[in-house]
């Protein structure tokens, strides 16, 4: 995108300074004349480099109402199948990279032909590969286009209105912070003149800021505004210069002062609009127009100040302006389509008595249609840029959207909806680093919400769910309980956005997959923090213990155990005391093959054990399911990946975070053994079994389905079991302790 402005004008080779102050290359391009419907002018650029510099991009960016006739020679261009009519030459963006030598001036020259009538803006860009925030430039040429050449006149349209200082004393900064934070300085420039030439005439800057009042009343620049000088003339006012407005509202403009009068008389006007956005009304951007300093002299330097809308009524053309070049600052390359080799420029239609049925994006004209009152809610604004950045990379192959007539934020829409309007929700968020859609009338909060939350729907087809899915996967912010996944949102949900046309979120994952992004637990946990699942298991470590709310009745929440050991493993599910959740445990991640169920009741140690010895159930992954019963409240799950024999005796500290200890004990058939557990304080609850596949038992068993167990003892209280190994031979039994409730420690003994 364009993230800051500056034009020069180069005659002479100047010597490297040994350290660049500000910007080490300048960009110029100007336009012989302004041509009309039909017509050609000759385009000219040049690009001056203070440092040696390689693989410098230059790109030379003419929009769709033009196309090249003759390309520059050097540079190529990709036609991008425009609209243009082929006779009217190439389309979209002459483009080459070269190396950059300290003082070197290169320049190309080429020719465009006017296609229809509008605002042309030719956009130069120089961009290195290194520290581009010093090593680039963009400069615009802008004329408008009339039917022939005598409606045609360089620079912007008609003024919207005047302009005026801030007030004394107010502070005026950026609304969002500027993402380059080099000083741009916007050099000179001279695309037109008809006065005669006034020998060695010193030149002439212009100095200041382009400002404006935001809907709470706070003083905020305005970054990448066009900025034209004028002498106003007798006759047609001469163009002396273009610049953009820097990275923190600021410009710097020079041009010769060559007026045969005497010195020129210079006004300046603040366009909305740039090589990639402009805010406008029927086409015609808004611009400002300052007082007129006369007879300047020469070498002065116009100090213009702060200058800002007179009109308060404009003051939200400016501040859309704004919003969208936040966007343009979050989005990354120089278009908003980083595989455009024609940058696209997206219009803003707004006007304060402009109220349309709806914001919208439309999708014929590439146009955004704002109602009067849009600008103020930011997130609106960069929604519907969503919606166009979107059709931009799709190639205008915008995904059909199904979406309901009215949709809403939290409410199922349908998969095509969701995805279409919720990318959008999730640009503006990631834009303006806030989780929350503000609109008008009410706020939505799209990070802070998962499964059970009232007034939302579930699932990938809820536009929310899908924008809130991206905010998780993104950034650091993780909420309880699934969402731990950080990414950088520039590589796995950028690029998959630019490498594919996704029609839904399900396919945009599929996607995502297939361009070797991670598509494993942690991505797919930030989904399902969402309520979005597609096929999450979520992994449980060996004594690792997960603290979970209630399932709901129709969602289960499924997880997944590796065995490793020759040893028996259990996993273990403990409800709050008021409620009842079961537990399933199934060989296959897609729950068809059920190997066991526990179902032991309200407020009971549901376990599931696997004997994994030699003659039982081989190691290997396993998918335990809880499913609600009754009751709500947070539960505990923890799996045992058994590893150890029992001892004589064991101590084992067991708070609430702890639920089950396995233990192996080997013995031969016939063998009589007799093991204890033993609480310390009056507060835990013992509950003891043994576990046994012999005679015919399933090798994964629940509860249950204990060969012995001792429960009833209560509070404080030891349980104790005696048992007899049945044979036919040598055989290891599981002792499975576990922890219904209390802190403290338990002794587990064997005789």
């Amino acid at each position: 995108m364009i993230l800051v402005g500056a034009g020069v004008m180069a005659t002479q080779a100047v010597a490297a300074p040994a350290k660049c102050e500000t910007r080490c290359v300048h960009a110029k391009a100007e336009l012989d004349r302004a041509p009309g419907v039909g017509e050609t002018a000759q385009v000219s650029f040049e690009i001056t480099s203070d440092v040696d510099l390689k693989g410098v991009r230059i790109d030379a960016d003419v929009p769709g109402i033009a196309g090249w006739s003759a390309v520059p020679d050097g540079l190529s261009v990709s036609d991008v199948g425009s609209s243009v009519p082929t006779d009217f030459g190439k389309v979209g963006r002459a483009t080459t990279t070269m190396d950059l030598s300290a003082g070197r001036t290169v320049r190309f020259k080429g020719a465009i032909k006017a296609v229809s009538a509008g605002t042309l803006l030719v956009t130069v860009r120089a961009i290195a590969p290194v520290n581009p925030e010093l090593n680039s430039d963009t400069f615009v040429a802008a004329a408008t286009i009339g039917a022939d050449g005598k409606s045609s006149y360089l620079g912007s349209r008609a003024e919207t209105g005047a302009t005026e200082q801030i007030p004394a004393g107010a502070v005026s900064k950026r609304a969002t912070p500027w993402l380059t934070p080099a000083a741009a300085v916007a050099r000179s420039s001279k695309p037109h003149s008809d006065d005669p030439p006034r020998a060695q005439a010193a030149p002439v800057c212009a100095t200041g800021s382009w400002n404006y009042r935001d809907h709470t009343g706070t003083f905020r620049t305005a970054a990448n505004f066009l900025v034209e000088a004028w002498d106003d003339d007798n006759g047609p006012d001469d163009l002396l210069g273009t610049a953009l407005t820097d990275g923190n509202g600021a410009f710097r403009l020079c041009f010769p002062n060559d007026d045969f009068s005497g010195g020129a008389d210079v006004y300046l006007k603040f366009v909305a609009q740039n090589g990639s956005w402009g805010v406008e009304f029927d086409d015609d951007p808004y611009n400002f127009r300052t007082a007129t300093m006369n007879d300047v002299g020469d070498g002065r330097t116009l100090a213009f100040g702060a200058q800002q809308p007179t009109d308060p009524r404009y003051m939200r053309a400016v501040e859309a302006f704004d919003e969208i070049n936040s966007a343009s600052d979050w989005t990354p390359s120089d278009c908003w389509d980083a595989d455009d080799h024609d940058c696209r420029r997206v219009d803003f239609n707004w006007r304060w008595d402009y109220n349309p049925a709806n914001n919208h994006y439309d999708r014929d004209d590439d146009e955004v249609h704002l109602r009067a009152n849009a600008p103020d809610f930011r997130s609106i604004v960069v929604h519907e840029l969503g919606h166009a950045v979107m059709d931009d990379v799709y190639n205008d192959n915008f995904p059909t959207s199904n979406c309901p007539s009215p949709h809403f934020v939290t409410r199922e829409s349908g998969a095509n909806c969701a995805w279409t309007e919720g990318f959008p929700d999730w640009y503006q968020a990631a834009v303006f680093n806030d989780h929350e859609y503000r609109g008008d009338g009410f706020t939505v909060e799209l990070e802070n919400v998962t499964w059970g939350d009232p007034n939302w729907d579930n699932g990938d087809g809820v536009e929310g769910r899908v924008a809130g899915a991206l905010l998780d996967l993104a950034d650091p912010n993780n909420e309880p309980h699934w969402d731990s996944r950080t990414e950088n949102p520039y590589t796995e949900i950028w690029q998959t956005f630019l490498r594919y046309r996704s029609s839904n979120l399900a396919e945009f994952w599929r996607q995502r997959g297939q361009a070797g992004f991670d598509v494993g637990p942690g991505p797919l946990a930030a989904l399902y923090q969402n309520t979005i699942d597609y096929g999450f298991r979520e992994p449980l470590g060996d004594y690792q213990t997960r603290t979970r709310p209630a399932p709901g009745p129709n969602q289960p929440h499924r997880y997944r155990v590796d065995t490793s050991v020759a040893f028996w493993s259990v996993v273990a599910l403990r409800p709050p005391a008021n409620a009842d959740y079961d537990l399933r445990l199934y060989d296959d991640p897609q729950l068809r093959q059920q190997l066991a169920a526990s179902v032991a009741g309200q407020g009971e140690v549901d376990f599931i054990a696997i004997d994994t010895n030699q003659g039982g159930r081989p190691a290997g992954d396993f998918y335990p399911e809880v499913t609600h019963v009754s009751g709500t409240g947070d539960y505990r799950i923890q799996f045992a990946n058994g590893t150890n024999q029992l001892r004589p005796e064991e101590k084992f500290a067991m708070g609430d975070d702890n639920v089950v200890v396995v233990r192996d004990h080997c013995v031969e058939a016939g063998t009589k053994f007799t093991v204890t557990a033993t609480p310390d304080t009056a507060s835990q609850d013992a509950q003891l079994f043994v576990m046994s596949s012999d005679g015919g038992r399933p090798v994964v068993a629940s509860r249950a389905q204990a060969a012995a167990s001792s429960t009833g003892h209560g509070l404080g209280e030891a349980e104790q079991i005696e048992y007899t190994a049945p044979g036919p031979a040598l055989d290891c039994y599981s002792v499975v302790l576990v922890n219904k409730a209390g802190n403290g420690t338990y002794t587990l003994s064997v005789s």
